[in-house]
Parts: structure tokens; sequence; C-alpha cells
């Protein structure tokens, strides 16, 4: 059995290494800053700046996941989350609003809200958010979230260990681990797994450069298809300015909540 404790030691790991790279990239960038001619001294600063909040940002949750892994004793336990969508659109779009990396949306093409996932901040953290998504390597930064309906009801809780490379992580109502996702490639394809305790339970699929992937069950079923950047032409001023995915749905009756979790936690590797 895959052991929570030794999955975030993994992610506490490669955290550490990737905030001590970037922050070394920031200190050349600074030397620069102090050293080259006028001509460079913007472009040096603004790089120094995204290096250094990146790499510092990488070094704290890094440690915070180091003393967590050596505090986490539980194992991945059954998810018994019976919330689920009972019927969706055939065609819906998930993103997040622009400069705004702690909240994103499943949309119907009217608008209408069916999911959405926000970053667990304070009020007073949430100008700084902006800041640091602005000056920061968002696609490599850890985050937390919490998974709500339409009603603003709890899904889940959800992490992001960012990193080179990423792992994502649900959490039930309780704040019990129940989930993990696993990247592998096969064939030039790349392959994301939903996986509780040992066995996965939705698959994504395809190829990360034309960024479309089909969303399968364990049985082979598909259920979606989404393709990253795609924006709808029958609402393309509601989405044109709001980057994610739009979801193809193959199965539109009693979409799973774990699903809704996997799709998000899609959407947050590339955010």
């Amino acid at each position: 059995m895959t052991h929570v404790k030794k999955l975030i030691y993994q992610d506490a790991r490669r955290q550490l290494f990737t905030g001590t790279a970037l922050s070394f990239i920031a200190l050349i960038f600074i030397i620069g800053f102090l050293t080259l001619n006028p001509s460079g001294f913007i472009l040096s600063l603004i790089y120094s700046a995204i290096f250094t909040i990146s790499g510092l940002g990488l070094l704290r949750t890094g440690y915070l996941d180091l003393k967590k892994a050596r505090q986490t004793e539980d194992d991945f336990t059954e998810d018994d989350t019976e919330e689920m969508l009972e019927r969706v659109p055939a065609r819906m779009y998930l993103g997040q609003k622009a400069m705004k990396s702690y909240h994103a949306g499943l949309f119907a093409m009217d608008g209408e809200l069916y999911g959405e996932i926000e970053e667990e901040v304070g009020l007073k953290q949430k100008i700084l958010m902006g800041i640091t998504a602005a000056l920061s390597l968002d696609t490599v930064r850890s985050a937390d979230f919490i998974l709500k309906d339409k009603q603003g009801n709890l899904f889940y809780k959800v992490e992001k260990k960012g990193g080179f490379s990423w792992r994502g992580y649900v959490q039930n109502k309780k704040g019990n681990y129940v989930a993990y996702t696993k990247d592998t490639k096969k064939k030039g394809q790349q392959i994301t797994q939903y996986i509780e305790s040992d066995q996965w339970r939705w698959r994504a699929e395809g190829d990360t450069v034309i960024g479309h992937f089909t969303i399968k069950d364990q049985n082979g079923t598909t259920w979606a298809i989404i393709k990253r950047g795609a924006i709808p032409t029958e609402a393309v001023d509601r989405f044109e300015q709001m980057p994610g995915y739009l979801v193809e749905w193959k199965k539109r009756d009693h979409i799973p909540a774990s699903l809704i979790a996997f799709l998000f936690l899609l959407q947050s590797r590339d955010r």
C-alpha cells in the first residue's frame, strides 16, 4: 500500500530542491542587477523578483511538508463522498479568472456555475496572492484549495504540491486523504491517474503539447474530453480572457464529485 507519509516526504524534497535551484537563479539575476549597465537594469530586476518569490515560496512549502511528513501516520482511507452533479450540459468550461490563481470554476456556456475551487488564504492574504501570481512561476507553486458545489457546499479539500514536477492530493470533509495523482508517459502520451488507495479510479490521457485529454474510468468508459485553451465559439466573450479547458461531456448524468476534483487538479497543474 502507498503511504501518505512517503509521498509527502518525496514532495517536500522536490519542493526544497526546486526552491533552492530557483533561488540560485535569482541570485545570478541579482548580481546582474547590480553589475549590468542601465539597459539591463529593468530586465534583471523583473527576473530576480520572479525567481526570488518562486524559490522562497517553494522552500517554505517544502519545509512545511517535511515537518508534515514526519507527523503524518494515517494512510489513504476509502472515499465515502456521495455528492455528485445530477446532470451537466454537453459542453462546459473549466477556467480561472486572469490574475486570480486562487479561484477557478466549472461553468455552463451561459455562465452558470456548477462548481468552484478556491485557494485557502485569509482575506488579507488575497491581495498578496494576486501580487505573487503576477511575480512568480505559478505553474511550480504549491497551493491548498477547497472544492465546493454551486451552492457553496464543501466537496473536498485539494492540495497541489509544486516544483519541477507536481502531485495532487484530495482530502474528504473530515480531512482524511482519499486520493492522489500520478503522472506517467507512454508512447509519447501523458497519462495522469487519480488513485484511491492503490487502484486508479480516473485517468486522463493525451498530448501535453496539444493539450487534449480523454478522461476515462477504471472500466475504460470515456466520461469527457478536455481541451486546453479551446474557447467555445458560443461563449467567446465570456471565456476568452479565462485560461482553462473546454469540457465536452460524453456521460452527462450522475457525475461523481471525485471526477470534478480530478478535473480541477488537472487545471491547477497548468495555472
